[in-house]
């Protein structure tokens, strides 16, 4: 289980009990105050809380979906017998991971940051650098295969 899923889902156990505590809480502070009619209350507010906290949650991982699906911007340049990739990738500079193989150039980076593209298949990596989360790796082509692009 990665850390992401097990914080997660220690977020949810928390918000579960915490919300199991306050319904039972109000039951029975209605109970004692208002007798049958306080307890359907404090039901109904039960309800309410346990619907709101849902919602928000809702929202929140929507919001989270939404940012790390966003399009990710990269430029591919070729030049002569190379292609130049260059992209913003997340991490400290030992997480970045580049891997290249059967026409997909692959990069890991920090935290869950995995992303493919579809290049040349007879790419090979020449050179890789990493400055300031931006990625840049130089990529050597086959002349047969630039002379066929061309």
């Amino acid at each position: 289980m990665s850390m992401n899923n097990s914080s997660e889902t220690l977020l949810n156990l928390i918000l579960g009990v915490s919300a199991a505590l306050a319904a039972i809480l109000l039951i029975v502070v209605f109970k004692v105050k208002g007798g049958l009619l306080g307890a359907i209350l404090g039901s109904i507010i039960v309800f309410a809380l346990i619907y709101w906290m849902r919602e928000v949650k809702r929202i929140f991982s929507a919001q989270r979906k939404t940012v790390e699906e966003h399009d990710w911007l990269y430029d591919l340049i070729e030049e002569g017998e190379n292609l130049i990739f260059v992209a913003k990738v997340p991490g400290p500079p030992e997480e970045i991971k580049v891997r290249v193989s059967d026409g997909v150039l692959e990069i890991k980076g920090g935290g869950n940051f995995l992303r493919r593209v579809e290049i040349s298949k007879d790419a090979k990596l020449v050179e890789k650098s990493y400055a300031n989360g931006v990625l840049l790796l130089k990529l050597r082509v086959s002349q047969i295969k630039q002379s066929r692009l061309q």
